[in-house]
């Protein structure tokens, strides 16, 4: 991968984070059905992924800075894939 790749991968994460902030806050203040939320993160990863693992690594990634709880998103993408 090219650093003009890298960075543009970066840029995309970046800006889905963004549009997963609502859903991360909304997971987070609601009650926790599994530990750290990790249920919840992975219908999300499931839905926008459609079972290609990059694209969930990617999703996770913006997940986390979109300020999921990264035990309860790792936990969630090691189980989906």
């Amino acid at each position: 991968m090219t650093n003009k790749e890298a960075k543009r991968i970066g840029e995309f994460i970046e800006d889905l984070a963004k549009d997963l902030k609502e859903l991360v806050q909304d997971t987070e203040s609601s009650s926790k059905t599994t530990k750290n939320h990790y249920g919840k993160y992975m219908s999300i990863l499931s839905q926008l992924s459609h079972g290609d693992k990059r694209t969930g690594e990617i999703v996770a990634l913006a997940l986390i800075k979109a300020g999921a709880n990264q035990q309860g998103v790792k936990n969630a993408l090691r189980l989906s894939f």
